[in-house]
């Protein structure tokens, strides 16, 4: 009985081809947009334009020009007046320019500009105009290190490095949707009542219905993961089996949100139209979306009431930290577990067979 409802469930999903477009195809347009956007390490993608003026023949003018080109991510665009300089930082054709005339190295930036986005390129370019015109060439005055317990991170890591985890996590949880959605559609249809009349056990038949979408949200991760890595040149750092035990907690409490879901019942247009909304809102503060190392502080904190985060940073040291063990990630993988719990235990208790 209960391998023929998971065969039932599988074939029934094989057929929508919505359900199988939001759990494999939506990801991967994701995960190329999104990995696409951002860069890792000074040298990925096109370095940054930077316009520059100096008199013909002036000495500081040459070196600051000669540093900026050495700079990794740096390119520097000479333009022929100062008032040019000041145009194209005016228009968006450069992100910042400098003018090196008598007195001081006027820096053109807009000021306006969010200081996270102003601020790196501010002071990056200080630092250029300081160590072009220092009298003395010093060496490095500082080192950068990792402190000890943090393991030594990839090399050369990419945009999909964080966005197929990522958008993995954010599509991972709409199973939950596919699962609410059947329950909802088998009471509709009275299929549900019939399943309910089989001399099986009501455990045995709740236990049936669930297995076929967990074997589905973990081949639906395989596929992403595995195109991240043969597709999207994305590297897997640490232990493959810690990857895999990180995957399968992840989809129990992706499972057992499902199930809490279905256990509010509802119709199919309620739920279509409440919880995409709902896993949008937490992949977001989750960090899905974008990486919650770059939101605010107080974003971080509150991304850790939502499962996605411990999912991510758990993927983020697998994929990205060398040497990542099971016990490494000890700490995501129970705090996915306590959802999962929670949200099963909710579930089980709000759960009705007959309505």
């Amino acid at each position: 009985m209960i391998g023929a409802t998971i065969k039932k469930d599988v074939w029934l999903l094989l057929r929508d081809r919505g359900r199988l477009a939001s759990l494999f195809v939506l990801p991967v347009v994701f995960i190329v947009v999104f990995g696409s956007m951002f860069k890792f390490g000074p040298d990925r993608g096109t370095p940054r334009p930077i316009a520059i003026w100096h008199a013909p023949g002036d000495a500081r003018g040459e070196a600051i020009a000669h540093a900026l080109a050495e700079t990794p991510g740096f390119a520097a665009r000479p333009l022929a007046s100062p008032d040019d300089v000041r145009r194209a930082v005016a228009a968006d054709d450069v992100g910042a320019g400098l003018i090196v005339g008598d007195g001081p190295v006027e820096l053109v930036i807009d000021l306006a500009a969010p200081v996270q986005v102003r601020g790196p390129l501010q002071g990056a370019l200080t630092g250029v105009v300081m160590r072009a015109l220092a009298p003395i060439k010093l060496p490095p005055l500082v080192e950068a290190k990792s402190p000890p317990g943090l393991a030594k991170p990839l090399d050369n890591i990419t945009g999909f490095q964080v966005t197929v985890p990522g958008n993995a996590v954010l599509f991972g949880f709409f199973i939950a949707l596919t699962l609410a959605m059947s329950f909802a559609s088998e009471r509709h249809t009275g299929t549900w009542r019939r399943l309910l009349a089989a001399p099986v056990p009501r455990w045995k038949l709740l236990f049936g219905k669930l297995v076929p979408y967990f074997l589905i949200g973990l081949f639906q991760l395989a596929v992403l993961f595995g195109l991240g890595v043969a597709v999207f040149g994305m590297q897997i750092a640490g232990s493959v089996v810690a990857l895999i035990v990180l995957t399968i907690a992840l989809v129990a409490c992706s499972m057992s949100f499902g199930l809490l879901v279905a256990s509010f019942g509802g119709t199919e247009k309620q739920i279509g139209s409440i919880v995409p909304i709902v896993l949008l809102v937490m992949g977001l503060l989750g960090g899905c979306m974008f990486p919650r190392l770059i939101m605010p502080p107080v974003m971080q904190k509150i991304g850790l009431v939502v499962p996605h985060s411990w999912a991510l940073d758990g993927y983020y040291t697998v994929l990205v930290r060398s040497g990542t063990t099971v016990a490494d990630i000890a700490a995501p993988v129970v705090a996915l577990c306590a959802f999962a719990a929670g949200f099963a235990l909710l579930g089980l208790l709000r759960f009705r067979f007959e309505r």
